[in-house]
């Protein structure tokens, strides 16, 4: 059973019947929703976007110091700035979104209950919709919504307590990807996009980490640094995702055969591929 881990609905982008005929094409049986986390953008296909995206990549990789802040100077005033275009964040995901995509279509769509620690009652918000059938775990995003990943106790505790795992994109906060599981040790943590923005050091670190997994989601990644992460983990702790609809280049048409290849054309065998594909993340959400 192929899973992706990772994708946000949208329909001003992608209506959920487009979504469902490209899982159906790609034999995804189903896809863990997340709601938007900023208003509709679309993926720019150029030249000389590709050579700022290869920049921006090896910036992380090699230098940190000046990757990480150009990493950093993507969220700002409550926007997000790529590709020359800036688009507002949205501070308080709309999770009832989810659960009404779910109530459509059961046996295609699981959930991530999104949380914003910096709101009122947030974990009002997870208690009212993590029992709800369909929904996983907790999605918390420190890099859009810009706080410390300390800002997570609280959901990190309720989530070990429960054996819900979390799925969390990473800011540049130094070792904060060490900090939840070591202070929670039987929370079950997924970090984004492999890891971003810290890629090696956080493969090195939670290759020895049994409750630590990366997603292989996002133009962030490309197929090489997927097979990198692969490497440097093991297929064990590697998660199938998407992060679409934000790689869209056209409204209603989404292809999930890109993020899949990926997967696919990876020097392994098979049997791993399909553990990367679903295996992993149904026994890590059972």
């Amino acid at each position: 059973m192929i899973i992706d881990c990772h994708f946000h609905i949208d329909e001003k982008m992608l209506t959920l019947e487009k979504m469902i005929e490209s899982m159906d094409k790609n034999k995804i049986a189903k896809t863990a929703l997340i709601p938007p986390m900023n208003e509709p953008m679309y993926h720019v296909d150029s030249k000389v976007q590709a050579s700022i995206h290869h920049l921006f990549r090896f910036l992380i990789k090699n230098t940190p110091a000046i990757g990480f802040q150009i990493y950093d100077n993507l969220v700002k005033d409550g926007y997000f700035h790529v590709s020359g275009k800036a688009y507002k964040i949205l501070m308080k995901p709309d999770n009832q979104m989810v659960a009404d995509a779910i109530q459509r279509y059961p046996d295609r769509f699981l959930g991530w209950v999104a949380v914003n620690p910096l709101l009122p009652n947030f974990m009002d918000e997870i208690e009212s919709y993590i029992n709800n059938p369909g929904f996983i775990g907790v999605k918390a995003h420190p890099f859009m919504h810009g706080y410390s990943i300390k800002e997570l106790e609280r959901v990190a505790a309720y989530c070990e307590e429960k054996g819900k795992p979390m799925i969390i994109h990473l800011t540049s906060e130094k070792n904060s990807y060490r900090f939840l599981p070591e202070t929670y040790p039987k929370l079950k943590v997924i970090y984004a996009h492999a890891g971003l923005p810290f890629w090696r050091s956080l493969w090195n670190y939670s290759k020895n980490k049994e409750n630590v997994y990366v997603d292989t989601s996002s133009d962030y990644l490309t197929p090489s640094l997927v097979a990198e992460t692969v490497n440097a983990l093991g297929y064990e702790k590697c998660l199938y995702g998407c992060d679409g609809p934000y790689d869209m280049t056209t409204y209603n048409e989404y292809d999930y055969s890109v993020k899949k290849r990926w997967v696919e054309e990876l020097a392994i065998s098979d049997e791993e591929k399909e553990c990367i594909l679903g295996k992993n993340f149904l026994k890590l959400i059972r």
